[in-house]
């Protein structure tokens, strides 16, 4: 099937979820009643677009990722505060510094010689190079 199909399908998805007029009540085990706000109601439609589209890749990742900050603010589901927060965790940054490096790494050329220096150190032999790769 096609992108757009997806694409179209997670908007419809969200569209229904937005438009539904109200949802029934959650019933927890102890058959206590719990109320669906209305920013409930739209965190699972949005929650249910993005999944779509995480799913069949129909936008990038990183795209969808802030399509969801930004809905959540546009549609008042949480402050825009509250909503770009999420992408200020430090392990965000952890992982972008990770891949930054790991791209000056490649652009470089130190990965290669990092990987002879250790085929010069430990050989070919596959047992020896997890070995190396391990300590």
């Amino acid at each position: 099937m096609s992108r757009t199909f997806f694409l179209l399908l997670g908007l419809a998805l969200f569209a229904i979820v937005f438009f539904i007029p109200g949802m029934p009540d959650a019933i927890d085990p102890d058959g206590k009643h719990i109320a669906l706000s209305r920013q409930g109601q739209l965190a699972i439609g949005l929650f249910l677009l993005a999944a779509v589209w995480w799913i069949f890749e129909v936008v990038p990742l990183g795209i969808t990722s802030i399509m969801i900050g930004v809905t959540q603010a546009l549609f008042h589901i949480r402050d825009p505060q509250v909503a770009f927060k999420d992408f200020m965790d430090p392990s965000v940054w952890f992982i972008f510094g990770s891949i930054v490096i790991g791209m000056v790494f490649t652009k470089s050329g130190l990965t290669k010689l990092m990987a002879y220096k250790l085929l010069a150190a430990v050989g070919e032999k596959t047992s020896m190079i997890y070995l190396g790769c391990f300590v």
